[in-house]
C-alpha cells in the first residue's frame, strides 16, 4: 500500500468535504406541494433525506476523530467541535465531542454533544472495528432552510472491512461500514418522528471523488432490505427500503445521483417509490452530470401520481 502520512490525508478529507458543496446550490423556489395523496409520502421522503445526510455527517465526525487516536489536536478535530475530554472506565473509553457552528461542508448548524464509546484498545482501521455513538440534545439547522430539529439516539457503528476513509485510492479500493440504532427527533414545529436505521456505506473512489453506496439491511415482519424505519411527524408507521442501491457522489455535493427507495405507509395503503437521477427539468442526467432533483411515483388506494421533488 502507497505510504500517505495520516494526519495529512485527515487534513485533505475535511478540506475536500468542505469544497464539493460549492459547486451547485439548491433551487430557491422549490415546487408546490404535491397532490393530496401524496402530500405525507412527501414529506417523510424529504425528512428521511434531511436524517440520513446528518447522520453521515456524524460518521465523518466520529471517522475524522477516531483516524486521530482521539488525540486533541486540531488537525483530528471536526469543523466547530471540541473533545472536551475521554474517559475510561472498566474495559470502555468515552470521548466526548462538543458542538458549537457549522460543519465542514457548512451546511448544517450544529449545537449540542456526541459520546463515542468504544473497548480499550480498539483501532477504528482493525476489520471489525466497533464504537457506540450516542446524540445528546444536538440542535441542527439546515443551512439552506434554517429549519431546525433536535435529535437524541444511540447507534452502533461497525467498520466491517477496516481501513480508513482517506486511505481509499491508495491501496484501498473500497470500505464497508454498517450503523444500527434507534434516534428521536422534535422538528421546530414541535411535531416528532422516531428513526429506526440500518445502513451500510460502502465508500469507493478517492479523496475529492468519493462515492457513497447506500443499502438497507434491516428487516421487520415481511420487510426487508430496510434502511430506515419509524414512525412519521404525522404519526403514521414507515417502511423505507432499498431494492436498488443508492449512490451519493462527492462531486454532487453528496447528494443521491441514481437508485432507488421505496417509501410503504402500510396504515394508509399509501407509498411510494423513488427515484434518483433527475434534472431541473425533469429529466434523467447523463453523468457526469448531477442531478438537482428525484421523482417521486406515489399511491394511495386506487389514486396514483408522479411528483418531482429538489434534493
Amino acid at each position: 500500500m502507497k505510504a500517505i502520512p495520516l494526519i495529512r490525508l485527515s487534513v485533505l478529507l475535511i478540506a475536500t468535504l468542505a469544497l464539493a458543496v460549492t459547486g451547485c446550490k439548491k433551487d430557491p423556489n422549490p415546487d408546490p406541494p404535491g397532490p393530496n395523496g401524496s402530500t405525507k409520502v412527501q414529506q417523510i421522503s424529504q425528512d428521511d433525506n434531511t436524517l440520513q445526510r446528518f447522520d453521515d455527517d456524524v460518521n465523518l465526525d466520529v471517522e475524522i476523530m477516531l483516524s486521530g487516536g482521539g488525540l486533541k489536536s486540531t488537525n483530528w478535530l471536526p469543523c466547530n467541535a471540541t473533545i472536551d475530554s475521554t474517559e475510561i472506565v472498566n474495559d470502555t473509553i468515552t470521548y466526548f465531542i462538543t458542538y458549537h457552528g457549522r460543519n465542514c461542508p457548512e451546511t448544517l448548524y450544529r449545537t449540542g454533544k456526541v459520546e463515542v464509546k468504544a473497548h480499550v484498545g480498539t483501532h477504528w482501521y482493525d476489520p471489525g472495528a466497533t464504537v457506540i455513538v450516542q446524540i445528546i440534545d444536538m440542535h441542527v439547522t439546515v443551512i439552506a432552510t434554517q429549519k431546525t430539529f433536535i435529535i437524541n439516539g444511540t447507534k452502533t457503528h461497525k467498520n466491517v472491512t477496516g481501513g480508513l476513509l482517506v486511505q481509499l485510492g491508495y491501496g484501498i479500493d473500497h470500505i464497508i461500514h454498517r450503523t444500527h440504532g434507534f434516534m428521536t427527533v422534535e422538528f421546530d414545529d414541535l411535531t416528532n418522528l422516531s428513526w429506526n436505521i440500518a445502513r451500510r456505506c460502502i465508500y469507493t473512489g478517492m479523496l475529492g471523488q468519493f462515492v457513497i453506496g447506500i443499502e438497507g439491511f434491516g428487516q421487520v415482519g415481511a420487510y426487508n432490505n430496510l434502511v430506515t424505519w419509524g414512525v412519521s411527524r404525522t404519526g403514521d408507521q414507515f417502511y423505507i427500503t432499498i431494492p436498488q442501491t443508492v449512490h451519493h457522489r462527492q462531486v454532487c455535493n453528496f447528494n443521491p445521483c441514481d437508485g432507488i427507495q421505496t417509501i410503504d405507509i402500510p396504515g394508509e395503503d399509501k407509498g411510494a417509490t423513488l427515484t434518483y437521477g433527475f434534472d431541473s427539468n425533469n429529466q434523467p442526467v447523463v453523468p457526469p452530470a448531477c442531478p438537482t432533483k428525484y421523482r417521486v411515483d406515489w399511491y394511495h388506494g386506487s389514486n396514483s401520481g408522479t411528483v418531482y421533488l429538489w434534493l
